[in-house]
């Protein structure tokens, strides 16, 4: 059930988003995020989202699709994006993002999240910036890095244990969000 699906129900049976917000628990506000594409739907959340309005359990989940990994991704100083296909991964989860893809790390200035050599899986449909999320970023060179968003003031910040990395403040330049990531892996 899509989100617009969901509006359409809500108005077939006469219930607003606050009547939905109670029954599942939430803010009305996290709602009105929700279906306005900026938040997801938990599977719990579903579940009682089709409980409160008439729809079937879950179908059965597909099996899960490989994640192709098309490249690197600095994690470090900005770094020219290298898009050289070095295969797929096995999903982590079913319900990942069709468009996902995987990026393999470089450097250290994101090591307290994922070390040096490690894969993360981007979704690159949600692009909307949240403090404390971590995102590939490009730059007006061509360039891709991967940081956390931080604001007061907005910038792009490493969470390493070397100290040499330093914020970059989003004013300094043109950036494109290239997507949020959605998932980690390295070895151990």
């Amino acid at each position: 059930m899509d989100v617009e699906e969901i509006r359409a129900r809500l108005r077939e049976r006469g219930l607003n988003q606050s009547r939905l917000a109670e029954h599942l628990g939430l803010r009305p506000n996290q709602i009105s995020l929700t279906l306005a594409g900026k938040r997801r739907f938990t599977v719990a959340e579903m579940d009682k989202v089709r409980e409160l309005l008439g729809d079937a359990p879950a179908p059965e989940m597909p099996a899960a699709r490989p994640i192709p990994i098309i490249g690197q991704v600095a994690a470090g100083n900005w770094r020219e994006a290298v898009q050289r296909p070095v295969g797929s991964m096995p999903s982590p989860d079913p319900s990942m993002p069709a468009r996902a893809f995987a990026l393999r790390v470089k450097g250290d200035s994101m090591d307290q999240l994922v070390e040096d050599g490690g894969t993360i899986i981007v979704d690159p449909e949600d692009k909307a910036l949240f403090p404390g999320r971590f995102y590939v970023v490009l730059n007006a060179e061509g360039e891709t890095t991967f940081k956390q968003f931080k604001i007061d003031p907005a910038r792009l910040a490493p969470c390493s244990t070397n100290p040499e990395h330093k914020d970059i403040v989003i004013g300094d330049g043109t950036f494109q969000m290239v997507g949020r990531i959605i998932w980690r892996a390295s070895r151990m």
